[in-house]
Formats: structure tokens, sequence, C-alpha cells
């Protein structure tokens, strides 16, 4: 029996040496295999990506100079023939200036009339005294083209530039030629774009040209080509009618083998393309593996002695997790559903609670930081702007928390999307995570809407983790902006759109009618509530609006939502912190509030202001001082949540209900009774609120009479 033991033993360790040797060699082709393979496709993937951005950004860019085409025709007007348009040059040289302002990509738009001479142009008034009647977009229309013609790549006479000829004909109410309207693109403006695309692509080769091979831009500069040859990667493709695709293999560009993508830029006969050289993909995978092999050989000896106890408790351990990983998930699933409606109570419940507290402790922090300015106006700011942005990033935070709880203090106010949209994207991309692209438009004119800035975000964030969701092999998530085009049934007035889109899935009709139901939801059990969707149609029509939503499996989905225009005039720059007091009237206020710290805080800054100021803790203490007073307070301030049988709320009710000259004001910072105190017209500051606010709430005339008992 030993013997028969012994001997198995001794055959193992006599391949053991050599197996240690030569796994790691075989897993080192396999991996190099691998990653050759995965590197050309990370490759293609690159050249894919920029040449479709290119391609969208040139389909931008043209079908911005065909309208403008559109709109220097209906400027002309009925102005033909030299003499015609001559006579009005200046009127169409303003006109042509303003569509060419704000326009880099622009050279110049010029009216050429028929004797192949400018009439007018946007940049030069008069017009210069060139002729194109040797250009080839101008013969094409000459000759009776129709349509848009884009031209050559050509060299302005007047000033050298490189440029590439949008242009349309122009006849006369006879039907016959008179003349064209042409738009000049500057080459240099889309290498500029180019550059910048390509910067972190090594090697990579952009270039925008015509069918025939014209090339008008490209980067880098260093490749000079003027035009394609019929030999080159892509002009084959072209020529069997291919709108888009790839090519590999020599180039006839400069002999070198290249990887090209390619494609047409929208229905222009234009085409981008974008090439990398082979030679650097092999480079870096012969790095690659050198690496590999530099670090991985010698560690492979150095495991030699241990692989076969390795394997074996590894496979032991390996089973053992994955028989224990099996029954927690069992008896996590049958858990889920009640787990996942308790998270979220008690998570609200704990989030509203703290937020509630911190919201006090900022607002003696706030209130300390005011009267420090009032009392000592000769510190620097230097010391308390830093104290002022730490103030507003905690109390952003809180709103945030008190969303999330849904227990928040709601503060509509006036939101320029176009400026805040854009800084969401710090937000909003943690939430995607790297695989989603996340884009972000807002046109210029988007009119301002009138909406709770923590719950606009909140709903933001709902619609990125449902995009997210959706896309879990990435996509490309884009959010817009812009007036709505068309009236929305249901809703009237003017009206601006908030557009997401994402590039997911996609869900039938019949998921589709159901999404703003609350606690609807197609994920599995323990990764959706079903509230996310219902929140944003919530919040919609609390800003006068609504959401849609439109899918289709496999085309992704889009939510649109619309909010009414905010008419109000946009509100000033809030002023610089002072240290006079903010307070020119005196005012005598009578102060509910329980928390000591807070009243410690509050008092000092009111009378600093140049109020009287009194201060109870609790309702019926008010009530009951009210009732002894022989002259009544001009301002009642008082906190929501007190304990006591009266709370704040039911305090400002019987105060309106028996002297109804004392004007009130109530201040929170959480309170689940801010839709009553909305409903029965109290003003609400919410906590904490800056020196001003509170001084604009004590001094706006409201029914200040005699405030003497009756």
């Amino acid at each position: 029996m030993p013997h028969t033991l012994k001997s198995p033993a001794r055959g193992m360790l006599r391949f053991l040496p050599l197996a240690c040797v030569l796994l790691p060699v075989l897993a080192l082709i396999l991996v190099g295999a691998w990653r050759y393979v995965q590197l050309w496709n990370e490759a293609e993937d690159r050249l894919d990506r920029t040449v479709r951005v290119a391609a969208e950004h040139a389909r931008g860019v043209l079908d911005t100079t065909q309208a403008l085409l559109d709109r220097v025709r209906d400027a002309a007007g009925s102005a033909h023939g030299a003499e015609g348009l001559a006579a009005q040059q200046s009127a169409l040289h303003a006109a042509l200036a303003a569509m060419a302002r704000d326009k880099p990509q622009l050279q110049g738009i010029f009216i050429f009339g028929p004797d192949a001479r400018p009439k007018a142009a946007s940049r030069f008034y008069p017009a210069p005294d060139v002729w194109v009647g040797d250009r080839d977009y101008f013969l094409w229309h000459q000759q009776g083209g129709r349509g848009v013609y884009i031209s050559q790549p050509l060299v302005a006479r007047t000033t050298g530039e490189p440029f590439m000829d949008v242009s349309v004909g122009r006849s006369d109410a006879g039907g016959r030629f008179d003349g064209v309207i042409s738009i000049s693109l500057l080459a240099p403006y889309f290498e500029a774009f180019y550059a910048d695309l390509t910067r972190e692509e090594q090697g990579m080769a952009l270039m925008l040209f015509r069918a025939d091979g014209g090339v008008f831009a490209r980067t880098p500069r260093s490749l000079h080509v003027e035009r394609l040859p019929a030999d080159s990667l892509v002009m084959p493709e072209l020529a069997q009618g291919r709108t888009e695709g790839r090519a590999h293999g020599i180039s006839g560009v400069d002999g070198r083998e290249r990887l090209a993508h390619f494609r047409q830029v929208g229905h222009f006969p234009l085409y981008v393309s974008a090439a990398m050289e082979s030679a650097a993909v092999r480079a870096r995978w012969l790095q690659e593996m050198a690496i590999l092999a530099l670090f991985g050989l010698p560690a492979a000896f150095g495991l030699a002695f241990a692989v076969r106890t390795v394997i074996t408790r590894g496979n032991a351990s390996v089973e053992a997790a994955r028989r224990l990983a099996e029954s927690l998930r069992l008896q996590q699933e049958m858990q889920s559903t009640l787990l996942q409606a308790q998270k979220l109570e008690a998570l609200g419940r704990i989030t509203g609670g703290v937020a509630h507290d911190f919201n006090n402790a900022l607002m003696v922090m706030s209130n300390s930081l005011a009267l420090l300015r009032i009392k000592h106006p000769g510190v620097s700011s230097t010391y308390l702007a830093p104290m002022d942005r730490a103030l507003n990033a905690a109390t952003q935070l809180t709103r945030q928390l008190l969303a999330f709880s849904r227990r928040q203090a709601l503060v509509p106010e006036q939101v320029l999307l176009q400026r805040h949209l854009p800084t969401t994207a710090d937000l909003l991309r943690p939430v995607l995570g790297s695989r989603v692209d996340l884009r972000i438009e807002v046109a210029p004119d988007t009119a301002p809407i009138r909406v709770d800035t923590a719950e606009f975000e909140l709903a933001l964030i709902n619609l990125a983790i449902n995009a997210r969701d959706a896309m879990p092999g990435g996509g490309r998530f884009v959010l817009r902006a812009a007036n709505a085009a068309a009236p929305v049934p249901g809703l009237a007035g003017e009206l601006v759109m908030v557009e997401a889109e994402d590039s997911g899935a996609g869900m039938p009709p019949e998921i589709v009618d159901k999404v703003f139901e609350p606690f609807f939801t197609t994920k599995p059990a323990g990764q959706g509530t079903g509230l996310g969707l219902s929140q944003v149609y919530g919040m919609c029509q609390r800003a006068g609006g609504c959401a849609t939503v439109e899918s289709r499996p496999g085309e992704g989905t889009t939510i649109r939502m619309f909010f009414a225009v905010d008419a109000t005039p946009p509100a000033a720059e809030p002023a610089r912190a002072s240290a006079e007091p903010a307070c020119a009237a005196r005012r005598r206020v009578l102060v509910v509030e329980d928390n000591a710290a807070v009243a410690s805080a509050l008092l000092p800054l009111l009378e600093a202001a140049g109020c009287e100021v009194r201060h109870v803790d609790r309702g019926d203490a008010a009530l009951a001082l009210l009732e002894s007073a022989t002259e009544l307070p001009d301002v009642l301030l008082t906190d929501v949540v007190m304990p006591g049988d009266i709370d704040g709320l039911a305090l400002a009710r019987s105060v309106r209900q028996r002297w109804p000259q004392l004007r009130i004001v109530v201040m929170t910072g959480y309170s689940e009774q801010v839709e009553q105190i909305a409903a029965d017209g109290f003003p609400v500051l919410p906590k904490p609120c800056s020196l001003d606010a509170l001084s604009r709430a004590l001094n706006e005339p409201q029914a200040f009479g005699v405030n003497s008992r009756p």
C-alpha cells in the first residue's frame, strides 16, 4: 500500500515544474490573442465614435447653413438683376452681417449677380469687385443646376482663406438665371474641432471630403493630401454606393497600413473619415505582452511547488462560497419586498430628521455670521466668504435630503435652464456611470421656469437612474431644454420643454401607459421602488406643466417634461452682505421658537437690525402673552414644529382669527404641513434664511394698522 501511494505522487512531482512553465506560456498566448482582438475592437470603437461625432457636427453646420440660405433668399426678396441688387446693397449687407454674427464657421455670405460679381456681402461693404465666373459652384447653377450645391475646396481671392462654398441659384420672374447665393464655410473651423476631438487619440487622422475625393478639412495638418486617390481605402467603398462603413488595408495616400471608418454627413455629398495606423495598435499590443512576460513567467516558477495545493483548496473554497451565496440569495429574494418598504420608510424618516436638526444648526451659524458682520463691520470678507460658501453648500445638501425624504418645505424659484442645467452634469455623471455618455443641450433662448431646484434635481436623478438601468451595456443619455415648439393638450400658455432621451432597450406600449403610476416598476424585486417617474410627473404638475413618455422596443426612451414659462422679471443678483442693520423701520416682533440655540442666535440679530423682540418657546405661551398685552406687536414670527398642544400652524390660524391686523410670518425648514401653510396664505421663510430675506419678510407691507387691542 505505501508503494502504491508513493508512485503517483512521484509522477505528479516529475511533471509539475514543466507544467508550471508550459501553463503560463499557454496562458500568455491565449491572453495575447484575446488582447490583440480586444485592442483592435477598441480601435474600431474609437474610430466609429469619432466619425459619428464629426459627422453629426458637420451635419449640424450644414443644416444651419441650408437654413441660412433660405433666410438670405427671403432677405433678397424681389431684388433681381445687377441693378436691383446694387440698389439694395446697404440693406442687404446689414441683413447678411446680422445673419453671420456669432457663427465662427462662416467665411462669408455673398449674393452674386448674373455677371458673377458680388452684389452684397456679410463681411464687406461695399462688396469686393471679384469675378467668380470660373468657380465650379457658379458654373453649376449658371448651367441650370437645381438645389443646394457644395463646391470643391477653394481659397478666397480676397482673404486667402481656405473654404468650401454652399450655394443655391436665383431666378428672375421669367425663370432665367439671376445669380447665386453662396455661404462659405471655413476649413480652419472644422480642423480646430477635429484637433480637439482627436487630441487624446494618438496616431488618428480625421478628414472631411467630398464624394469625388476633394479634401476640405483634415487633421493633423502634417497629412498633406488635397484629394483622395481612387485607390485609397475609402473611395472604392463610396464607389459601391456605401454611405458608412470600415476599410482595412494599404492607404493610397501614404502607402501605410491603416484601419479606417467613414460616414456620410446627413444627405449631403460629404463624408467624414477617421483612420488609424495598424502599426500603432500592434506596437501597443507588443508592449503589453512584453510587460506580461516580464512579470508573469518569473512568478510562475515561484508558484511551481504550490500549484496542486492551491488548486485543490481554491476549488473547495469556491464551491463552498457558491453554496453559501446561493443560500443567501434565496433568503434575500424571499425578504426583499418587505425589507425594501421598511428601508425606504426608515431612510426617509432618518434623513428628514437629520436634515431638520441640521437646518436648525445652520440657522444658528447663519444668524451668528450675520450678527458678526453687523457688530464688527471691519472683519475682512476674506475670512467670512468661505463661511458663506460652506453654509450655502450645507443648505443645498439639507434641501436635497428633505427632497429625498419627501418632507421638504418646497421653495419654488425662478430657474434659468441655460445656467442651471449644465451644472447638473457633475450630479448626474456618478449616477450614470462611466459607460453612459452624458450630453446636455440647452437652447440659448429658453425661457425661465419656476420650480423647486432640489425637487427638479431629484427628478433628473430619477430619470438618470432609469436610463442607466435601461442601458446595462452603456449608451447615451441626452438632456435637452428649449421652448416648446407646439402646444400641449390640456396646457395653456407658453411652455418650456426639458427632454431626457436614452438609447436603451425601450418599452412596449402596454408598459409605456403605466410608467407614471406610483409603485409601478419592471425592475426585479429589490432594485426599484416604482416612485421615480411618479415623482417626475408630480414635480411637473406642481410647476404648471405635465410629463409625457415616448418609447419603442429597441429604440430607447424619451421623457418630456413641460413647465409653464415664468413671466416675472428675472431676479436681481443677491446683494453683498452688509454690515449695516437690514431693518430700517423699527418693528415689534414676537418670536415663537422652542429651540434655544436658534433663539439665542435669532434674537440678537433682530435686535441689531432695529427690532424690539420678545421671545416665547410655546404656542400657548404666545397666545397668553397676546391676550394680556395692551399693545400688539407688529409681527408674529413663529416656527412650525413645536412641542405642546399648539404648533406653529395652529397658532398662526388662531392669531389671524382673533387679531387679523397682526402680520404673521411662518419659519420652517422641515414640515409635513407645508401645503396647509401655503393654502392658508401665510408667508413662509425657509430655514436657514439670510438677514435680507428675514428683513424683507418682516418689512413687507401687509395690513399694518393700529396694533392695539380692540
